[in-house]
């Protein structure tokens, strides 16, 4: 975190990224201000300051930036953010800073995956990606069943930073969610913007460890506020109105995943790849055992934690042999198939369109899973349930 101390121009120096002067996001017309204070056009700065807070003036970064080449005019500028009142306003904004000039530099992101994307099916047309450690969130595309990354977006997380573990704590949850409904923001208190969407915490692995705490939304800013400073929400991750909307736009109800997490790890298309083998090939496995009526290759897939919330491992490996005793055939078939990994820990969600036949039974239905990797480095399903979803059957039958 930013020193309250540190010259603000030392940090900006290091801002090397060139910026195209057009009709950008806020976001950009603020770090081509930086730019032009970089090159020491301190005039040139001034009136592209002028014009952001005439167009966003509840920007309060572009007040501090501007307030500091106000002070520039009359004394040397030693300190960051000497035109505001030394408070506890300041150094939020100083992150705020940080954060934005971290995002807009890391070489990191170009042409790179999130080891979180594992593997989407075609028919999931977008994910969302946050990292909370860069206030950043990272919209991709499915291309070919393959993720690219489209946008990006500043966010702010609970003032009680990463990893939330009981209702209160502040702290925004991290691991795999789903978007789950929207409420438009006639029906919400002026706080939550221009709406929000609220996602499926606390889930199956949350429940597992514990967890509680209920209400965690990606939401819009009150009316006279731009944007919140990276700490500031109460577990909620919160975007900008206009950008909310934009975010909107790539969310399909029930399907969309989020995944948030604290410093995401990247991968070359390479490496993406491999991994995706890997998992796949995991996956895959646990279908031909199945499909084998060898049980006891087919409950070696199942963790002794398992628990589906009707019967715990015993009863499941009891009821699993009962069930083979009479079967002379099962073929299961999977489609629209998502793996997705834990950001932080090691654990994998998967969901699936099931079809099962057998001799005497057949069904279609949409499934999750939850794998762990245990102590002796195997992956096992620690969860396995329906997913009581319309939106998943609709999805099911979209043409893209």
């Amino acid at each position: 975190m930013i020193k309250a101390s540190l010259h603000l121009w030392v940090l900006l120096l290091f801002l090397v990224t060139p910026r195209v002067n057009a009709e950008l996001h806020p976001e950009q017309q603020l770090l081509q201000v930086i730019d032009a204070i970089q090159t020491a056009q301190m005039q040139k700065a001034e009136q592209q300051l002028k014009q952001l807070i005439a167009r966003e003036p509840e920007f309060k970064l572009a007040h501090l930036l501007y307030a500091d080449l106000m002070k520039v005019h009359a004394n040397p500028l030693k300190t960051p953010g000497m035109g505001l009142e030394d408070n506890n306003e300041l150094q939020p904004l100083l992150t705020e800073v940080k954060n934005r000039w971290l995002a807009s530099n890391l070489d990191e992101y170009n042409k790179k995956i999130p080891s979180v994307l594992t593997r989407l099916d075609g028919n999931y047309l977008y994910a969302l990606a946050v990292d909370l450690k860069l206030s950043r969130l990272f919209v991709f595309e499915n291309f070919n069943e393959q993720p690219r990354q489209i946008a990006d977006y500043f966010i702010s997380m609970g003032r009680g930073g990463p990893q939330k573990e009981k209702q209160g704590d502040l702290r925004t949850p991290l691991g795999v969610y789903f978007v789950q409904s929207y409420i438009p923001p006639q029906k919400l208190a002026d706080k939550y913007g221009a709406g929000a969407y609220p996602i499926n915490y606390p889930n199956v692995w949350d429940s597992f460890n514990g967890r509680t705490g209920y209400g965690i939304w990606l939401h819009g800013t009150r009316s006279g506020t731009y944007n919140r400073p990276p700490l500031a929400s109460e577990g909620c991750v919160v975007l900008p109105n206009e950008d909310l909307l934009a975010v909107g736009g790539y969310i399909t109800l029930g399907q969309t995943p989020v995944l948030i997490g604290y410093d995401l790890k990247w991968l070359s298309i390479d490496q993406w790849k491999q991994q995706k083998e890997v998992v796949s090939s995991l996956f895959n496995q646990w279908l031909t055992d199945w499909q084998s009526l060898d049980t006891d290759s087919y409950l070696r897939h199942y963790s002794r934690d398992f628990n589906n919330g009707k019967k715990d491992f015993t009863h499941w490996v009891n009821h699993k042999r009962r069930v083979a005793k009479h079967k002379t055939f099962v073929s299961v078939e999977t489609s629209d198939v998502s793996l997705l990994m834990h950001p932080n820990e090691d654990v994998m969600v998967a969901t699936f369109l099931q079809n099962y036949t057998s001799d005497n039974y057949s069904s279609e239905s949409w499934k999750r899973q939850y794998w762990r990797k245990e102590k002796d480095g195997q992956w096992r399903i620690i969860f396995e349930g329906g997913i009581d979803a319309p939106s998943m059957q609709q999805l099911a039958r979209r043409e893209l």
